[in-house]
C-alpha cells in the first residue's frame, strides 16, 4: 500500500508497506509527473514502517523501470526512512548507479530527512 503523507512544493512523501498494486505504482507516478511538470523536478521522501522492502508484481517493476529512464534527470532526490539493513544497502548501492541523490534515514531521523529532501533545489 502507498499512502500519501505530505507535500511542500516539489517534496513528496509516501508510506510504502506490504505488496503494491500495478495500479498503486500507476498513481504514484502519475502524481510524480504532474509534479515534474510544474516544477521542473521532484524529490520523494518513502517510509518504510516495518522491516521489509515491498514487494511488487513483475508488471510493477517493468513500470518502475520505465519511470525511472524517462525521469532520471528530473529526481533531485529521494530518502528512504526505516525499514531494516537490506533497505539501506540498496538505497547506498543505488545511490552509486545513479544521477539521483539517494539516502537512507534510520526511523527516527525522518525530519532530518524531509529537512535534507528540502535543500535539493529551491521551489
Amino acid at each position: 500500500m502507498i499512502t500519501k503523507i505530505g507535500q511542500e512544493g516539489n517534496v513528496l512523501g509516501y508510506e510504502v508497506a506490504g505488496k503494491l498494486t500495478e495500479q498503486e505504482y500507476h498513481d504514484l507516478y502519475r502524481e510524480l509527473r504532474a509534479v515534474i511538470a510544474e516544477y521542473g523536478s521532484v524529490s520523494v521522501l518513502g517510509r518504510l514502517p516495518d522491516d521489509s522492502l515491498p514487494g511488487m508484481g513483475l508488471s510493477a517493476i517493468d513500470d518502475r523501470l520505465r519511470f525511472a529512464r524517462e525521469h532520471l534527470t528530473d529526481i533531485d532526490r529521494a530518502a528512504v526512512v526505516g525499514g531494516n539493513r537490506v533497505a539501506e544497502w540498496v538505497t547506498r548501492a543505488s545511490d552509486t548507479m545513479t544521477p539521483i541523490e539517494l539516502r537512507h534515514f534510520h526511523a527516527g531521523a525522518e525530519q532530518q530527512a524531509w529537512d535534507w529532501l528540502r535543500r535539493a533545489r529551491p521551489v
